[in-house]
């Protein structure tokens, strides 16, 4: 994971302090497409792209191998508000947080793709409730 920080922060053309929220989704949407998918299974990979935009904002995409085998098929969802002390939902409220849209491409049982808009030059929430 830290190659793919490393990579992001390097990549992304802007001044290493604007580079936060960058790292943080980058790491967020890579760790869910291991966790979740056959990527983080013996032979697995995952895809990350990162693309400048127009108006100052980097779209990072990361791509999986799909849904492990035996798995019921699933996409990103947030969870509720209320629900603090779900185990998993956690990282999608950091990407909602810190990006300016996030979304997923695929078809069920095909590889998904996650992405995020970030706009590095926009102030970083204080809290998780700010």
């Amino acid at each position: 994971m830290a190659q793919i920080r490393s990579w992001c922060q390097h990549g992304a053309r802007v001044p290493a302090n604007r580079t936060f929220a960058l790292v943080i989704v980058v790491s967020e949407l890579a760790t869910n497409a291991l966790t979740h998918s056959a990527s983080g299974l013996a032979g697995g990979h995952i895809c990350v792209e990162m693309e400048a935009l127009a108006v100052r904002l980097i779209r990072i995409a990361v791509t999986d191998d799909g849904p492990r085998p035996g798995q019921p098929i699933r996409f990103p969802t947030l969870p509720s508000e209320g629900d603090a002390l779900t185990v998993c939902g956690r990282g999608l409220r950091l990407v909602e947080r810190l990006s300016t849209t996030w979304g997923w491409e695929g078809e069920p049982g095909r590889p998904l793709t996650v992405w995020a808009h970030i706009d590095p030059y926009a102030p970083v929430p204080e809290t998780a409730e700010a």
